[in-house]
């Protein structure tokens, strides 16, 4: 790829294209030093302000990221999930060429709270299976999953999962409804939220406290529309973001 001025687009956003495909190519690794800002412009022939609006476009676009009196970096490129269809951590992960694993922070039987109660449509009081798991990908932490089901759907998984732990492999509970349970799956409601990392998020997931998280609440449905799983996930916002085409209707 070249800057040319006789190219529609902007030199700017040449320069930032090129730096684009460099790290899709890998001759830019993650938290590699790119070249400075003379010896960009040296190189291809461009304005020192021309470059600093390339560099700033990619920082804003979380490609590069800035280190006071130290440089410019390639950072840690963010996992594009869709939002079309329900996409499991393990699926997601693989598909960018990711090795997935979890940590099994909680798994036990409780009493569920008026809450929880209320979103699963159980009686007040009623026991349920409770499940907190850290998913991780090449050894670095993504999202943290908290899993509420009645207990005469989880209590099984509770065993299970611990199986899966020590094989380094990842626990889909979607699989385990519909595999172990005999369970058609239905529509999945969502919500999406900003969140913070709080004191015991942080240290799970090895980010300072207040960091920026995605909270994504679901509640899955079999085919006759009763819900079996309230499900929160915490993203980290600078790993994950979320894309979605939406028809223009005004």
């Amino acid at each position: 790829m070249e800057i040319t001025n006789h190219s529609p687009v902007s030199l700017y956003v040449q320069l930032k294209e090129l730096l684009t495909q460099e790290i899709k190519e890998q001759k830019l690794s993650p938290h590699d030093k790119i070249p400075s800002e003379r010896e960009l412009c040296e190189k291809y022939n461009l304005s020192r302000t021309t470059v600093r609006q390339g560099i700033s476009l990619a920082v804003s676009e979380g490609l590069l990221y800035r280190i006071q009196g130290k440089g410019t970096f390639v950072a840690e490129q963010k996992i594009n999930q869709g939002l079309i269809s329900l996409t499991g951590f393990e699926e997601t992960v693989l598909g960018r060429g990711l090795t997935p694993s979890m940590k099994v922070l909680e798994a036990q039987l409780t009493t569920a709270d008026v809450h929880i109660t209320a979103l699963l449509n159980l009686p007040l009081g009623a026991d349920i299976a409770s499940f907190k798991l850290l998913g991780i990908a090449n050894n670095t932490p993504l999202v943290l999953f908290y899993y509420y089901m009645p207990v005469e759907i989880g209590k099984e998984a509770l065993s299970l999962i611990y199986d899966f732990e020590a094989k380094q492999g990842w626990f889909s509970f979607t699989r385990y409804f519909r595999e172990h349970k005999k369970i058609e799956l239905g529509v999945a409601r969502q919500t999406f939220e900003a969140a913070v990392a709080n004191h015991d998020q942080s240290k799970i997931m090895q980010l300072a406290t207040g960091s920026a998280l995605f909270k994504v609440t679901s509640i899955i449905n079999t085919r006759e529309e009763n819900p079996i799983e309230l499900r929160h996930a915490y993203y980290r916002g600078d790993r994950y973001k979320f894309n979605i085409s939406r028809e223009v209707v005004s």
